[in-house]
């Protein structure tokens, strides 16, 4: 008996669409994530439910298993509730997410709105097993992975501390410090484009990273004091012209 037979006998069933408008497939920010947390949220609300935050981060992750969509939970919780996180959980096949929102001042705020910006490379995001060559890496002991992994902890606390402190210039060197983590634990995380685009604004950027996993999709950049975004936009099209790469209209929701 198919779906269908088993609504019809029952006399009912529920419909969801979703839609992602305006962002490239591939784009590595998490789409499917959001979707799936749409639809979660919807059907909680259909069955009268109010669940939290930890139950819906844990529902899609479940969910998305299932779908084979492959997010991990820091789709969830960064596509699910606004703000600027600290996320964390022990290892282990059952997870327990623990998140912190990190309290930041409106100054801090402000300077984020102005200093953080998207380029999207024009490429789709190249993450094929790069989940299963990290975890490999991790579990079979080799060294650069192991060491990379750790070093990634200790950033995160650095840059939650940084973040809280208002110092988005000291935030912005251990993002770059983490960029560089990520490249030894695994080296398809960037591409010739990639390459080609951070050296092209070198001298209008402080931080730099790739959005998501995987070379392509978009990359985010913290701006130096003084530039703004319409620079890079100008640089990145006088210099790409027309071959999909250029700054992208974005904002933090607090």
């Amino acid at each position: 008996m198919n779906l269908q037979d088993i609504l019809r006998r029952l006399g009912g069933g529920i419909y969801i669409s979703t839609r992602v408008c305006n962002v490239p497939k591939g784009s590595g920010l998490g789409t499917s994530s959001i979707l799936a947390g749409a639809a979660v949220k919807a059907i909680g609300e259909f069955l009268g439910e109010d669940w939290s935050d930890s139950v819906l981060y844990q529902r899609v992750l479940n969910l998305e298993q299932i779908m084979s969509t492959g997010g991990g939970w820091q789709d969830q919780v960064g596509g699910l509730t606004p703000g600027v996180k600290y996320i964390t959980t022990k290892p282990g096949m059952k997870q327990e997410i623990k998140v912190e929102h990190i309290e930041l001042d409106e100054a801090t705020k402000a300077e984020l709105q102005e200093r953080f910006a998207l380029i999207y490379t024009g490429q789709r995001r190249l993450a094929r097993n790069l989940l299963r060559y990290v975890v490999g890496g991790y579990i079979g002991g080799r060294p650069e992975s192991i060491e990379a992994l750790e070093e990634m902890k200790h950033l995160a606390v650095l840059m939650r501390y940084e973040l809280e402190q208002g110092r988005i210039d000291e935030f912005a060197k251990l993002l770059n410090r983490h960029w560089e983590v990520s490249k030894k634990l695994d080296a398809g995380s960037t591409n010739t484009c990639i390459d080609q685009i951070f050296e092209s604004c070198e001298d209008l950027i402080d931080g730099k990273f790739i959005s998501g996993a995987g070379g392509g999709g978009f990359l985010q950049v913290i701006l130096k004091k003084g530039v703004t975004k319409e620079h890079l936009r100008r640089r990145l099209r006088n210099v790409f012209q027309d071959s999909g790469v250029d700054m992208w209209e974005s904002e933090f929701l607090w």
